[in-house]
């Protein structure tokens, strides 16, 4: 059973600490008497990125607790072998608030450990939602040369992770200006309108430099798992699942998103198309898929 710290750094965050000794930090958003849903940040990126979201929740009758997965913000490193061990910290964090039903949400990078914690725990999920997700991009999985670059060239390379990561950490915490430019030149024109923002603009920047302020341990760890082989049995994860996918994303492969979807036993996904590049067409393999509007492709742009 973990013991439950308050920190000065949020309003309701949190530090959990395990009875190794080892910290999980934690921030809460929305109201904190409906529903309770374990919101999982990208890659890079930290419990921050769904600050955002605290009057959207608030709203809809959402509490969302936001851990900082391992290596990032306030949570201490731990090597995970596997997905699977990953989802040991979300049970963690469930039992500490004492939360016997939740939903799981994923964000982009998230999306694997959050697709993880729902199979360990498919008896105490009620909803699986994974937004922009990175999927298994070790199949035959059309993407684009960045995507082709980082996700099966970089992610097999000794040292290749870790250099990458370093340099968008020094550019995050040296030159964030330049960190913003090159963002917005990689995604399309319905992402810039609300990056340019300048509340989505501040909130962006203050989780990834959270996430990475301790170094860049999560992320090199991230980028080994979910481009590993998963090892989870998708067709089993029985419990109600949405993913929210743009059809023109530029951060994550849409092909490998809609491919995940179509693995989830019970699941509906959502493609929002992006400016209207790409028209959304029927797929059979997918029991229910429509097209939605009003959001952009990556909602927080990271992996």
């Amino acid at each position: 059973m973990a013991t439950v710290v308050t920190t000065g750094h949020l309003p309701r965050a949190h530090i959990l600490v395990l009875a190794s000794g080892r910290r999980i930090g934690c921030a809460e958003y929305g109201d904190p008497a409906c529903l309770p849903v374990l919101a999982l940040h990208g890659t890079p990126g930290s419990r921050l990125m769904f600050a955002l979201s605290d009057g959207a929740a608030r709203e809809r009758g959402l509490r969302l607790i936001a851990p900082d997965r391992p290596g990032y913000g306030l949570s201490d490193h731990r090597i995970c072998a596997s997905l699977a061990q990953s989802a040991e910290d979300v049970a963690a964090v469930a039992d500490a608030y004492g939360l016997n039903r939740f939903a799981i949400i994923g964000v982009s990078g998230g999306s694997p450990f959050a697709v993880a914690a729902a199979a360990a725990n498919a008896d105490r999920v009620v909803l699986l939602a994974l937004v922009g997700p990175v999927a298994d991009l070790r199949r035959h999985i059309r993407m684009s040369r960045l995507h082709h670059l980082i996700f099966r060239v970089l992610a097999r390379s000794k040292f290749g992770p870790r250099a990458f990561f370093r340099s968008l950490r020094y550019l995050v915490f040296k030159a964030p200006d330049t960190a913003y430019r090159g963002l917005m030149r990689r995604v399309r024109l319905s992402d810039r309108q609300i990056l340019a923002r300048a509340d989505v603009r501040a909130s962006l920047r203050a989780a990834i430099s959270e996430g990475l302020r301790p170094g860049v341990d999560g992320a090199v760890q991230d980028l080994r798992l979910y481009c590993a082989p998963w090892r989870l049995q998708l067709a089993e994860i029985d419990v109600p699942g949405v993913v929210w996918q743009g059809s023109d994303d530029t951060i994550v492969s849409p092909a490998a998103a809609y491919a995940l979807a179509r693995k989830l036993p019970n699941c509906r996904l959502d493609v929002i198309p992006a400016a209207g590049v790409r028209p959304v067409r029927h797929d059979p393999g997918c029991g229910r898929r429509r097209a939605s509007s009003g959001s952009p492709s990556s909602p927080l742009t990271s992996l």
